[in-house]
């Protein structure tokens, strides 16, 4: 069973992915957006354990049913073994418009667009809206560090950068997949 609490998250993760690619590719009043999620993770949004995809996919008829007002009538679907959820555009408005006042992730989008961003830049966004944020060196093959804010609040993600001579990169990944990732 889906608590208030699970579909909660999830929208917000919907929501917050689905605005980060907004700030990437540009906003569009007459498109929808899909993303997709595999099963673990949407057990880990709605604080659930479904054992099958399908399982999963009958339950998700309450989550269509709790964000309609607000992202419109959503498509979930089963695509390549992964659950394909589609905004359609009345939903991304409602998502584009929620969100402008974020602030902090529109400066961060802005700044890494370019690839010739630096730490110190990077540091400088997460000090302007808080000197409660932590930077670590990472031993990973992928990433060097990760910083996020110690208060979940202002944002949940841990953003993962790597900087070459190609430039600087970066991922930005909740803690459980933040967890699968470190343990490879």
């Amino acid at each position: 069973m889906i608590t208030i609490d699970g579909l909660k998250e999830l929208e917000e993760n919907i929501e917050t992915t689905i605005f980060e690619g907004i700030l990437k590719l540009g906003y569009n009043k007459e498109e929808s957006l899909s993303i997709y999620y595999d099963l673990d993770l949407l057990n880990y949004l709605l604080h659930t354990d479904f054992q099958t995809k399908e399982d999963c996919l009958q339950n998700l008829v309450e989550f269509k049913d709790f964000v309609r007002p607000r992202l419109s009538i959503i498509g979930i679907e089963l695509e390549k073994g992964r659950f394909k959820v589609t905004v359609p555009k009345e939903g991304i408005s409602y998502i584009y418009k929620h969100n402008e006042n974020n602030t902090f992730l529109k400066e961060l989008i802005d700044t890494v667009k370019g690839h010739t961003f630096s730490l110190e830049d990077i540091l400088g966004i997460f000090k302007k809206h808080s000197d409660n944020f932590v930077c670590e060196t990472i031993d990973n093959e992928e990433f060097q560090y990760v910083i996020y804010f110690k208060d979940k609040a202002l944002d949940k993600f841990k953003y993962c950068f790597t900087f070459d001579q190609m430039g600087g990169y970066y991922h930005r990944l909740l803690d459980y997949s933040y967890g699968k990732l470190m343990e490879e």
